[in-house]
């Protein structure tokens, strides 16, 4: 702040913050407060009583801050010996049907969040800790619990709306393998396969109304 704010003689006496926004800063109060008072200290009992002020402040704070990090040090040393040692052990993640969670996603960089918004419930747990998902509209899909974050907000609408349904552009049907025609496409809602409805035998014309199996799930019973 102090140097955006400043005037600079390589900036012919302008300041950075009013080249980029055309107009001088406007503080806080508190901040104006603080600032609007003149610290002369060529003055001796200035001098002495900034001094003085800033001594009590690092007196109280600075063994606060140096006991946090001794803490923190050790606490990283511990976990690099563990996991150098081979005893590192990741937490497990236990989730129940019912629960909500966020699909966890890949971060472009480190700044992004790895949670993302979509918010999904836990329809069953599958072997392997795998979980089958199913979102607000119906859609029903398998994931690994480690790609999984639990969501704890309250009052989460658990409704099902069926005018949200989205076949995923990326679903190939099972027969045909094409990506395409996804309007023309059912899912599965036991195995969330995507069939298109002229590939089946005997192909079906219209949407059919509440839940539907694909052919392969209805043999296997």
């Amino acid at each position: 702040m102090g140097y955006r704010f400043s005037r600079q003689a390589s900036l012919a006496y302008f300041s950075p913050y009013f080249l980029l926004y055309g107009r001088d800063p406007d503080l806080p109060t508190s901040i104006r407060r603080e600032s609007s008072e003149v610290v002369n200290l060529d003055e001796p009992n200035m001098w002495v009583r900034v001094c003085s002020q800033r001594a009590e402040l690092f007196r109280r704070v600075m063994p606060a801050a140096f006991e946090n990090l001794a803490i923190a040090q050790d606490r990283d040393t511990l976990r690099y010996a563990t996991i150098q040692g081979g005893g590192y052990r990741p937490s497990i993640r236990r989730f129940h049907v019912e629960d909500y969670v966020y699909l966890q996603q890949t971060a472009p960089t480190t700044l992004n969040v790895m949670a993302g918004r979509r918010i999904l419930r836990v329809r069953e747990v599958l072997p392997s800790r795998v979980l089958l998902l199913e979102g607000r509209e119906g859609v029903v899909w398998k994931d690994h619990v480690r790609n999984c974050a639990p969501c704890h907000l309250p009052k989460i609408d658990g409704t099902m709306d069926p005018s949200l349904a989205i076949v995923r552009a990326s679903l190939r049907c099972m027969l045909c393998g094409s990506a395409g025609q996804t309007v023309r496409m059912l899912v599965c809602d036991k195995c969330s396969r995507a069939w298109h409805m002229l590939c089946l035998t005997p192909p079906i014309d219209v949407i059919p109304a509440g839940r539907w199996v694909c052919p392969r799930c209805t043999s296997e019973g």
